[in-house]
C-alpha cells in the first residue's frame, strides 16, 4: 500500500491514529455523561490523572491522603490506575467507571468487585471502544518506566505503546466469566424496568427484576472468589 506524501506511515495506520485520538476525547465526554445520568456522588474512575488520585507517580503518603479524603467524603471521585485500584479497601461503593478495560481479563472481576458488596446495589460501567486504541505500555526497555516518557513507538520496536482492542477484550471477559455483559447506547441510560424501577445504588437491593437477578447469580462465584483472595 502506498504511503501518503510526507509521511512514513500507510493510510490505515494514519486513520487508526485519528480514531484513537477521537476515542480518548469521547471517553472523557461519556464519563461525564455517565456521572450526570446516574447522579453519581462517589465513584472510583479507573484511569490515570495527573492532577490527583492513586497511581505510580504519587508518593505513598499522597495516595494514602487521597484515599482517606475519599473515604471521609471530602472528595467525590477517586481516580486511579489498575494496580492501585486492586489495593482499595472501601465498602459500599455505589459506582465504578472503567475508562479502559483491563489488559488481563481476570482483573475485570477485581475492578467491578468494588461495588455491590454486602448485599448492596452497585453499578459498574465500562467505556468500550469499537476501534483499536493506542495506549501506553512501558516495559523493561523504558528507562523511566513511564515517568515523563514520550516514546510513542510500538513495543515491537522498543517503543512504549500498543494497540489495544477493547472489543476483542470484552468478548474474552464474557467468555472467561461465562456471562453476557449488558450493553447500553451512547446515552448511557439504564432502563428503569430492568430493575423494576426501584434501584438506588449503594443501598440494600430489594425487589430485583429477573434480568438483574440472573446476572447477580452468574457473577456470584467470581465475586466470592475475589472476597476470599482479599
Amino acid at each position: 500500500m502506498a504511503c501518503m506524501p510526507g509521511t512514513t506511515q500507510d493510510p490505515v495506520t494514519i486513520h487508526l491514529k485519528a480514531y484513537s485520538e477521537a476515542v480518548k476525547l469521547l471517553k472523557g465526554e461519556y464519563c461525564v455523561r455517565a456521572i450526570d445520568k446516574q447522579n453519581m456522588d462517589r465513584a472510583p474512575h479507573l484511569l490515570k490523572y495527573s492532577g490527583g488520585g492513586l497511581h505510580g507517580d504519587r508518593k505513598p503518603n499522597e495516595r494514602k491522603a487521597n484515599l482517606e479524603k475519599f473515604k471521609t467524603n471530602q472528595v467525590k471521585f477517586l481516580i486511579c490506575t489498575d494496580v492501585a485500584a486492586r489495593g482499595i479497601d472501601i465498602s459500599g461503593l455505589p459506582f465504578i467507571i472503567n475508562m479502559t478495560l483491563p489488559d488481563d481479563k481476570a482483573n475485570y472481576v477485581h475492578r467491578i468487585g468494588r461495588v455491590g458488596r454486602a448485599e448492596r446495589m452497585g453499578l459498574a460501567i465500562s467505556l468500550v471502544s469499537t476501534v483499536p486504541e493506542k495506549v501506553w505500555y512501558h516495559g523493561e526497555w523504558c528507562a523511566t518506566r513511564g515517568r515523563n516518557c514520550s516514546n510513542t513507538q510500538l513495543t515491537d520496536v522498543k517503543g512504549c505503546c500498543i494497540w489495544f482492542d477493547e472489543k476483542r477484550m470484552l468478548g474474552e471477559i464474557e467468555e472467561h466469566l461465562n456471562v453476557t455483559i449488558q450493553q447500553v447506547d451512547d446515552k448511557l441510560e439504564i432502563p428503569a424496568d430492568e430493575f423494576d424501577g426501584k434501584v438506588v445504588y449503594g443501598q440494600k437491593r430489594v425487589n430485583m427484576g429477573s434480568s438483574y437477578e440472573n446476572h447477580v447469580t452468574q457473577m456470584e462465584p467470581s465475586v466470592n472468589k475475589l472476597s476470599k483472595l482479599e
